[in-house]
């Protein structure tokens, strides 16, 4: 048996250094197109390549290595070349720990400058300002549908979406106390007390909830608080010194929210693009059908419409879409003309590789707990 597992360790050391030579031949070949897009003013960040390629490989991927831990692998290998050419900085709502943290970190990689803002006003601005190349918002729950004032700063601010992922909402309760029922202070996010609002009636009926501004700062809050806990991502509760009471708190096990990347600047092409737009219709009888019909005749598949009251126009309403295709694709560059023809206001908010709303990203937690947490941190 030994001699066996000598053969297998020895054959896992020759495949390590053949890694270890194709991943720098890979990081020469990126500080060459770095080298070259810059001698031509080209754009460094292409989200869109970056996306092709990991749809190629898990497409072309036999196992055993999972499509999770393979896209999770690639992410770092993205960042790690993009290191070599220039420091990605991305702005999120904060505090650290947070979803957005966390799915900026699932786009972007640990080796990206990851920026934190107090408000989604701050977040859009520092791309706006030039302080970051890339903005990461929370766009949409499964459960509770559009982040309002999201969907507000997409109609009042020129930005465009750079891409989507999809994060799966895990929540869990923390505290330093050894049990739910010593808890009598409750920190969560109005949404995340939503999200587990029969868990905690049934568990935690007399707890008293204090409302924060979210899962990162409630475990922060409930870690100065003796009798306090805090409803959290397992990310947040260990970063704060936390013990994991109780897991998967949520009341429905399906929920997930999604993400937008912004900048400044359209994608390219990729052949599996999904399409979002912004607009709004007169307040005539029918407005809002001729204006659909539009895709219907283009055989356009719309994915989401959601309709918003307009915030500088009272009484007035937008509707944003989620179309299957790129802006420049025939049909639908045909479609949006004529949409245009039929409403009051369009804005093409942008396209990006389509990805997949059933099959979330599920943030890796074993490493989480096999490292204790450090009490008071």
């Amino acid at each position: 048996m030994h001699e066996d597992l000598k053969t297998l360790r020895d054959a896992i050391d020759e495949v390590d250094l053949e890694l270890l030579r194709l991943f720098n031949r890979r990081m020469e070949l990126a500080q060459g197109v770095g080298r070259l897009k810059a001698s031509n003013g080209l754009e460094l960040f292409v989200p869109g390549r970056e996306e092709l390629i990991l749809q190629r490989l898990l497409a072309a991927n036999p196992g055993p290595i999972s499509e999770a831990s393979l896209r999770a692998i690639y992410k770092e290998i993205f960042a790690a070349s993009r290191l070599l050419q220039y420091v990605l900085q991305v702005s999120y709502l904060g505090p650290e720990w947070t979803y957005s943290h966390l799915a900026a970190l699932s786009l972007f990689g640990h080796s990206a400058q990851y920026i934190s803002c107090p408000t989604l006003e701050d977040v859009f601005d520092a791309l706006l300002k030039g302080k970051v190349h890339v903005a990461v918002v929370p766009v949409e729950n499964s459960l509770q549908g559009g982040v309002g004032r999201t969907m507000d700063l997409l109609y009042e601010r020129d930005v465009r979406v750079l891409s989507e992922c999809y994060v799966e909402v895990a929540h869990c309760l923390c505290s330093h106390l050894e049990s739910p029922q010593s808890i009598k202070h409750l920190f969560a996010h109005p949404q995340a007390m939503e999200q587990c609002r029969r868990w905690v009636l049934e568990n935690l009926p007399d707890v008293v909830w204090t409302e924060c501004t979210s899962t990162a700062q409630a475990a922060q809050l409930a870690a100065r608080d003796r009798a306090g806990g805090a409803i959290s991502n397992l990310y947040a509760a260990h970063h704060y010194g936390l013990r994991v009471l109780e897991e998967r708190i949520e009341d429905h096990a399906a929920n997930t929210t999604r993400f937008f990347a912004l900048s400044n600047r359209l994608n390219p092409k990729t052949g599996n693009d999904k399409t979002s737009v912004l607009f709004a219709v007169s307040d005539e009888p029918g407005s809002l059908h001729s204006a659909l019909e539009a895709f219907a005749r283009s055989g356009i598949n719309m994915t989401r419409i959601e309709s918003r009251p307009n915030r500088l126009f009272p009484w007035q309403y937008l509707f944003y879409a989620d179309i299957e295709g790129h802006h420049e694709d025939d049909s639908v560059r045909d479609a949006l003309q004529e949409l245009r023809g039929s409403v009051t206001f369009l804005k093409i908010l942008g396209s990006y590789v389509k990805n997949d709303p059933t099959h979330p990203i599920r943030l890796e937690k074993e490493r989480i707990r096999q490292t204790p947490p450090t009490p008071g941190h």
